[in-house]
C-alpha cells in the first residue's frame, strides 16, 4: 500500500460501505479514518452518499450519523456530475459492464473534484479516471 505522502491531494470522498462501518466502529475503517486526519486530509462525501445513508439508517442511528456527517463537507450533485455519471453509466453499458447509476454519480462527483474515493466496494467503482483509496 502506497503512503498517504504520496498523494499530493489534500481530501477523500468517502463512499457509503465506509460510512456505513464509521457507524458500526468499525477498527479497521477507525484506524485509516484516523490515519487520514493525522495526515490532515479532509474527509468528503457526495449527496448520493448522504441519500443512501439515510435510507438504510436503523432506529436509534440518528444522532451518531448526523455527528458523523457533521464532520465532513458534503458535495452537491451538480448538473455537470449528473452528465458525467449519466455518460459513464451509458458507456459502460456499450461494453457490457453493468454499473448502478448512483455509484456513477458518486464515481462522476470524485472525479470532478479530483478526489480519491475510499469506498469497501472496489469491484463497484473500476471506472476509467477514478482513484481508488487505500491503493492495493
Amino acid at each position: 500500500m502506497a503512503s498517504l505522502e504520496s498523494f499530493t491531494l489534500s481530501a477523500v470522498l468517502l463512499d457509503t460501505s465506509v460510512l456505513i462501518n464509521l457507524l458500526r466502529k468499525s477498527s479497521r475503517h477507525m484506524k485509516l479514518i484516523d490515519e487520514l486526519l493525522q495526515n490532515r486530509f479532509t474527509l468528503v462525501t457526495s449527496s448520493v452518499n448522504v441519500a443512501e445513508l439515510y435510507a438504510g439508517l436503523r432506529e436509534g442511528e440518528e444522532q451518531v450519523t448526523e455527528d458523523l456527517l457533521a464532520g465532513m463537507l458534503q458535495l452537491p450533485l451538480t448538473p455537470k456530475i449528473a452528465q458525467m455519471a449519466g455518460e459513464m453509466t451509458a458507456a459502460r453499458r456499450r461494453i457490457g459492464r453493468t454499473h448502478e447509476l448512483d455509484d456513477m454519480m458518486v464515481a462522476a462527483t470524485a472525479i470532478e473534484h479530483a478526489y480519491p474515493l475510499f469506498t469497501d466496494n472496489r469491484k463497484d467503482f473500476l471506472i476509467p479516471g477514478l482513484v481508488l483509496w487505500p491503493p492495493i
